[in-house]
């Protein structure tokens, strides 16, 4: 494993020295990812987009709360367009539509597609299956109303960051399974093991590199009740056996993240079940790199990366119709 890039070191050193002291945190400091990609969201520029609309999804425990992006390059809306349906980080307790404007916006504006960012319910007040429901719904909903926003339901992509990234990717597994084709899943330092069993947990846990692997398990107990089997697929999505018609997948880790060797090892299984697979595990990096790229600039390249992913994924049409999941 390489050193930690010089401006992730300083990013760490700044927060350390301005963070509550704890005796049982590592060098007396307590980081907390929450914080870390607040401060890294508030150094992005910030860019406007053509259109943003907040409203409701219906969901069967209640309406779900979404934000649709509308790019300069994709207005007005004179046909239909691709779409990215995208769910947040936050390790199933925390994060909202606003936590990631920036982010989505930058993506919004560099893919040229609409991008639709979904606030799931959170534990503790809303367990498993709560997020995986409303996330399966999302992306039914776009299936079924595209034209209400002006999407080409032949053309969607889904991703997300940590618990993000798990429910994008156990969403393409369902897909994969229902008939709905996607053109690409993009998972962002995801989580996929809710066990945290892996050796970069063990080696890169401690919370000097931010995320604890004793913190995150109280996290994942938040969301996840005893009785649950963490490596059913739908709570870990690593655990498929079967990954054939997948969709292709654009996988992000981190050197020094504690979820490194999960995203690794899910690459490695895509790429065994024939699916396309574009891995990239950057070097001196730690979780969250995506929301980083105001003080990190690995992080706007990252988002440049995306961009150009979706553009590619997403850029011709498609005969073959989605069905309903």
């Amino acid at each position: 494993m390489r050193k930690l890039d010089p401006q992730v070191e300083a990013l760490l050193e700044q927060f350390k020295a301005n963070t509550p002291r704890h005796p049982s945190s590592p060098r007396g400091a307590s980081v907390t990812p929450e914080l870390l990609m607040m401060y890294g969201a508030l150094g992005m520029p910030f860019e406007p987009v053509w259109l943003t609309n907040d409203f409701d999804l219906p969901g069967a425990a209640g309406n779900i709360p979404v934000r649709l992006y509308v790019s300069k390059t994709t207005a007005p809306l004179r046909e239909s367009v691709p779409v990215f349906v995208y769910y947040h980080g936050g390790a199933f307790v925390s994060g909202d539509l606003d936590g990631h404007d920036t982010l989505l916006r930058a993506i919004a504006n560099r893919a040229g597609c609409l991008v639709l960012s979904v606030g799931y319910r959170l534990a503790p007040e809303h367990p498993y299956p709560a997020a995986n429901d409303d996330a399966l719904t999302a992306l039914n909903w776009v299936v079924n109303h595209a034209s209400e926003i002006g999407a080409d339901p032949t053309r969607l992509a889904v991703g997300g960051d940590g618990a993000g990234g798990l429910l994008a990717a156990w969403v393409a597994q369902r897909a994969a399974e229902c008939g709905i084709h996607l053109r690409l899943q993009v998972l962002l330092c995801p989580v996929l093991d809710t066990t945290a069993s892996s050796d970069s947990w063990k080696e890169l846990g401690t919370g000097e590199y931010v995320v604890s692997h004793s913190r995150t398990l109280e996290l994942y107990d938040a969301y996840l009740p005893k009785e649950i089997c963490r490596t059913d697929p739908k709570v870990s999505p690593l655990f498929a056996t079967d990954l054939a018609g997948v969709a292709p997948a654009l996988i992000v880790t981190a050197d020094h993240d504690p979820l490194r060797d999960e995203g690794d090892a899910y690459a490695d299984k895509l790429k065994a079940a024939n699916v396309q697979v574009d891995h990239t595990c950057w070097p001196g990096m730690i979780h969250g790199l995506a929301t980083l790229a105001g003080v990190i600039d690995a992080g706007r390249v990252l988002i440049d990366q995306v961009a150009a992913a979706l553009r590619q994924a997403l850029a011709m049409p498609d005969q073959a119709p989605s069905q309903t999941l």
